[in-house]
């Protein structure tokens, strides 16, 4: 991360939005603790960390399951145990008192289990995606710069591998080559801390950048980056006669191609699969079309 002054400066990926009115409100007009804190957070979506409390989490739902376990067991044991086949074949004439308790018992735990819906809340926070380094890095760069809050209770920012961010999740590749380019803007440019859009704070070691410059410088070398992969292969294979030689450009470049979507993007196997596929057909039909053309 960039450095200017005593501390590390806070980042925020570009954001397609209006330029903030001049008298709206800075971070230094809140007062210090939670005030000004939550007013950081709001400035940028991103910034809404939470833990997932994976571990309470995960008890929880084993008590509950162990609960549920003791009472199958026991009906199981009941029904084992009776002594008129008829109860077990007409649940109308079941004069089992013990299992109908226990039935009503279990009726009221799934209840607990199902309605509460725990076992679905747990799935929803789990699937949340993980809060990004640099993000954490910055808030923690700023309570150390400022104080506003006691260690006690911003400790939830060391909990690095329980921490999920509750933002949108946006388009991964974008998101990193808007970082990049907003590292490369804040460390080459002087004037670029100066905009309009860095108005968000009066400490010079905090960037909450609002304009859209870095979003369309991203997405256009984005699209430089894609139309490279695209056109290089059908260039050198069309200077280069060898067949050979041209299978094995395919081959570089298609690998190559799909080491770019897996660290770029969240892509499944499948999706990889088939992405590369499309890709090496394209580039068949070409080297195939030309390799005619010139016989």
């Amino acid at each position: 991360m960039a450095t200017i002054g005593p501390s590390l400066p806070l980042f925020e990926h570009s954001v397609s939005s209006a330029a903030e009115k001049p008298q709206s409100k800075k971070l230094e007009d809140y007062r210090p603790g939670y005030p000004r804190y939550t007013a950081l957070l709001a400035a940028y979506d991103p910034y809404t960390i939470c833990r997932r409390f994976s571990k309470l989490r995960a008890r929880l739902l084993l008590l509950k399951q162990d609960r549920l376990s003791l009472l199958e067991e026991r009906l199981e044991k009941v029904d084992r145990e009776e002594r008129s086949p008829l109860f077990l074949g007409k649940s109308r004439c079941d004069g089992n008192l013990e299992r109908i308790s226990l039935l009503s018992e279990i009726e009221s735990q799934l209840s607990d289990y199902e309605t509460d819906q725990f076992v679905d809340r747990t799935h929803r926070m789990l699937s949340l995606g993980p809060a990004q380094k640099r993000d954490v890095e910055s808030l923690q760069n700023w309570l150390d710069g400022n104080g506003c809050l006691t260690r006690e209770e911003c400790a939830y920012l060391e909990h690095d591998r329980e921490l999920v961010s509750l933002a949108p999740a946006g388009d991964c590749a974008i998101s990193q080559f808007e970082a990049w380019v907003e590292d490369k803007l804040i460390r080459l440019s002087g004037n670029f801390r100066m905009g309009n859009f860095h108005n968000m704070s009066n400490d010079p070691n905090v960037y909450i950048y609002s304009g859209s410059l870095i979003k369309r410088i991203a997405k256009a070398l984005l699209l430089l980056l894609i139309t490279l992969f695209l056109l290089i292969p059908v260039v050198v294979c069309n200077i280069i006669s060898t067949t050979s030689v041209r299978i094995s450009v395919v081959m570089a470049c298609t690998i190559s191609y799909l080491l770019m979507l897996s660290a770029l993007t969240k892509s499944r196997t499948i999706e990889l699969v088939l992405a590369g596929a499309t890709y090496t057909a394209v580039l068949i039909v070409f080297v195939s079309g030309s390799s005619i053309e010139q016989g």
